[in-house]
């Protein structure tokens, strides 16, 4: 079962500061989006969260 997680710990293991930031991402689809949970809540699927960091470019360092 998919674990749903809520836009605080989406930030926390992205390392983003904000909501904003975070909602920039997804409108912008270089994020994945949230699913929507009955009333006003939204939550995140980990697995997607984990995927997108995982398929993150890497900074490179050149050497000199």
């Amino acid at each position: 079962m998919a674990r749903l997680i809520t836009a605080k710990q989406v930030l926390d293991l992205t390392g983003y500061r904000s909501r904003t930031t975070l909602w920039r991402k997804v409108r912008a689809k270089v994020f994945p989006a949230p699913v929507k949970l009955p009333g006003d809540a939204v939550r995140w699927r980990e697995q997607e969260v984990q995927d997108w960091i995982e398929g993150a470019p890497r900074q490179t360092y050149s050497d000199k």
